[in-house]
């Protein structure tokens, strides 16, 4: 008989790498002949989601949920809502799942949408945490005080704690005495099959019409949130254009801090070196122009848009967030910036823009083993793993 599994989101975005991973998770669970049901909340910012899901295979159940994001007593106030827990609760029982896994992005997310799945006692139920954010709580506003309940909170909530990379595992595990074991599941997701040396047309792509010349192009693709740290990215892109080294920047995506680096772009960079596109639905057709990917982000868990990039055998920069290491000890045409600091950003696009032919033909040879690991299959019997399932 076919397992039945039960994703509960915790509808935090539109547009959000944690429902991205609960697209991907579908696919490799259809892959493996599982029925797939997604919770969703019905407010209108994950309708989108909703036709993406459907478009896999998954069986959609919507209703009126509050995400964490529109509380404005954050977590406190989810662990306290037992009118939304019950609502989960029953939604569980209607589904009769084998199994659930909530998509918790962080140590305060979807302790409600957890709470109603335990509650439920229909099946075993896991959490994949996407980013801990432990590591300056004590730090932030009455942090001492949330770590504590949250303490307690966990410790009498006992389900699978799934983590997306082994730097997260440790950051959470150096926080919290959680009572289980913990888990370690990689995201998977799905590579287009492309030409190894042969750039895509860019006919259909946003670009200066000057961009005709050889010049590198250093990418990054994303929501351009403080998180991202694009600041550094861009201040360490033109210190390495002060030492002659000519490359282009292209930022793809949009958000809050666009207007900052605008503007510190059209002060500080020459013109027409650097582009930025907006927000696009097709981001990953700008890889096809990018020749290496950087992200210099202050936090991760494991950037889904950085596997994305190096399966296509993109060499990348990275700052050395949770996750990083996951990815760079399977791909050696990734290098990883110990420091955050301009010059050393600068200094290692130097140093991959010097060595590109050789970092790009390792990559030819050893992408197809990189990508045969991060399948969407392997993520999804990993998962199933967790649970007991074979």
């Amino acid at each position: 008989m076919k397992k039945r599994l039960l994703l509960i989101s915790s509808n935090s975005s539109g547009r959000g790498g944690g429902e991205r991973y609960l697209v991907y998770l579908t696919q490799g669970l259809r892959l493996l002949e599982c029925e797939v049901h997604v919770l969703l909340s019905n407010v209108s910012y994950m309708d989108n989601w909703v036709k993406v899901l459907t478009a896999e295979g998954a069986q959609v159940h919507r209703r009126e949920l509050i995400g964490l994001r529109s509380r404005p007593l954050r977590f406190v106030q989810s662990i306290s809502d037992k009118k939304q827990q019950l609502k989960i609760a029953e939604v569980c029982k209607e589904v009769a799942p084998d199994a659930i896994l909530v998509n918790q992005q962080y140590d305060e997310d979807g302790l409600d949408y957890l709470a109603g799945a335990l509650m439920s006692g229909v099946a075993p139920v896991g959490g994949t945490m996407h980013m801990p954010m432990t590591a300056d709580k004590d730090k932030r506003p009455l942090g001492r005080w949330r770590g504590k309940l949250l303490h307690h909170w966990y410790e009498k909530h006992p389900y699978s704690l799934i983590f997306v990379s082994e730097g997260s595992q440790r950051e959470f595990e150096s926080y919290y005495k959680y009572p289980r074991p913990t888990n370690v599941v990689h995201y998977g997701c799905p590579f287009p099959e492309s030409h190894p040396l042969l750039k895509l047309s860019t006919s259909n792509l946003c670009l200066p019409k000057d961009w005709t010349d050889n010049r590198p192009v250093i990418g990054f693709v994303g929501q351009f949130v403080s998180q991202k740290n694009l600041q550094l990215l861009v201040d360490g892109w033109q210190w390495a254009i002060k030492q002659g080294v000519e490359t282009r920047l292209l930022l793809v995506g949009d958000g809050p801090e666009r207007d900052a680096l605008e503007k510190r772009l059209i002060n500080n960079a020459p013109r027409n070196t650097w582009h930025i596109t907006g927000w696009t639905e097709q981001a990953e057709k700008y890889l096809s122009v990018v020749d290496i990917y950087a992200m210099t982000s202050h936090f991760e868990g494991l950037p889904l848009a950085l596997i994305e990039a190096v399966g296509r055998g993109l060499p990348a920069i990275i700052t050395n967030f949770n996750g990083a290491s996951d990815v760079a000890k399977r791909a050696t045409w990734v290098t990883v910036i110990q420091h955050n600091r301009p010059d050393s950003v600068g200094r290692a696009i130097i140093e991959v823009s010097n060595t590109f032919s050789s970092l790009k033909q390792q990559a030819i040879e050893s992408k197809k083993v990189f990508q045969n690991y991060f399948l969407v299959q392997r993520m999804a019997s990993d998962t199933l793993a967790v649970f007991g399932i074979n």
